[in-house]
């Protein structure tokens, strides 16, 4: 037989069986992200980059690169970007930072939360008390928020937006609120689901390279109901009513102060995504509902160096707001290290680099690598190490 023919034929076979393969593909409904992100770390700055002057925000970028961080966690602010109504977009402080952060080839996770006033459920911004609550309300309408989303997604593909996490501690009320028939205001499960499958699904259509993960859920054991429901309780009733085909992994906050994350303990998320009862292990729970093969990303981690508590012996129920500055850099460095030794997981993301970009309120403002005025914390260097 003559080979040259033997061979054309051989390839056509190839290229028809492969086109067989690509149309099977694309039937069978939205193609799951490639997720290269093994090894790569983070940072936690929430809105902190957008308001920065060039020269500040160019040598902020440039400390977190010598400390090894990829990745930059940024509010993609609903009210911010369509504080006006549905037909306008503000987009110009997002492009700015997308330009900039190109140009230090680091990468974006955009988170996608809150509500502005005009998109509000009524009821839910009537019962809250003051407007920054109500900016954590369900939106009257879930195709309006995917169509932000959708508008998102569209204009950050190809930059330096690589993943998009959809709402921030959903599991927590003061971040995720929906009105009740009787007129209380609390997180919903249900509620979230749908809106992240909405959201969703427009971010897949519109850029189907993006990663998508679930909002990073709170690190909540037993708390009282109006606070909000436990991570294991809440992961364990979205999972059945997502599309597991739109996300590429799940979001949490791996917070575990005041104990190392490798140290048994029920109140440490950290130690509950292996470890830990079964309504309380994470990977138990995905694997129960068929998200096994999904990718945990640590969105949130830390501890803070100051606080207002007087509580001094952790248990599920409550524990300390703060730890020393030595305690911070053990934390960080055991977190960093036990957290690339496991298996399918995304960046993890430290909260934050300094205390100086952070509101000062309670213990929030001491959870930065770097103290107000500048000087490094022993956790800088502790994480910098860590990441190496």
């Amino acid at each position: 037989m003559n080979v040259a023919l033997f061979l054309s034929w051989r390839l056509w076979g190839y290229l028809v069986t492969a086109g067989v393969v690509i149309l099977q593909s694309l039937a069978a409904g939205p193609t799951v992200a490639h997720v290269g992100t093994r090894f790569e770390a983070g940072i936690s700055s929430s809105a902190t980059l957008l308001h920065m002057n060039d020269v500040d925000l160019d040598a902020r970028l440039r400390d977190m690169q010598r400390l090894g961080v990829v990745w930059l966690r940024v509010d993609f602010s609903w009210p911010a970007i369509q504080p006006d109504g549905p037909n306008v977009y503000h987009w110009g402080m997002y492009d700015r930072l997308v330009r900039v952060v190109d140009a230090h080839h680091m990468k974006i996770l955009a988170v996608l939360d809150y509500t502005p006033g005009w998109a509000q459920e009524p009821r839910c911004a009537k019962l809250v008390i003051t407007r920054a609550a109500a900016a954590k309300c369900s939106p009257a309408d879930n195709d309006t928020f995917g169509r932000f989303a959708r508008a998102a997604a569209l204009r950050f593909a190809g930059t330096s937006v690589r993943a998009w996490e959809i709402w921030n501690e959903p599991n927590n009320s003061s971040y995720w609120k929906v009105a009740q028939n009787n007129d209380a205001v609390l997180t919903s499960s249900t509620a979230f689901a749908e809106l992240a499958d909405t959201a969703a699904l427009q971010i897949r259509q519109s850029d189907r390279t993006a990663v998508i993960i679930t909002g990073g859920l709170s690190p909540m054991f037993h708390p009282a109901y109006p606070k909000g429901i436990s991570q294991g309780d809440f992961l364990s009733q979205i999972l059945p009513r997502l599309d597991p085909t739109l996300f590429d992994g799940v979001g949490i906050h791996p917070y575990s102060w005041p104990v190392l994350p490798t140290k048994e303990a029920i109140y440490s998320a950290f130690y509950t995504i292996d470890n830990g009862p079964s309504a309380y292990n994470l990977r138990t729970i995905m694997a129960k509902y068929g998200w096994g093969n999904k990718q945990l990303w640590g969105t949130e981690f830390g501890a803070p160096t100051t606080g207002v508590s007087h509580v001094t012996v952790a248990t599920s129920k409550a524990r300390p707001d703060h730890v020393t500055e030595t305690m911070q850099s053990q934390i960080i460095a055991d977190g960093v290290k036990a957290w690339y030794a496991m298996p399918n997981v995304g960046p993890l993301f430290v909260h934050a680099d300094s205390d100086r970009w952070l509101p000062q309120e309670r213990n929030e403002g001491g959870f930065g690598l770097r103290r107000a005025d500048g000087s490094a914390k022993p956790s800088y260097d502790a994480f910098r190490q860590a990441v190496a």
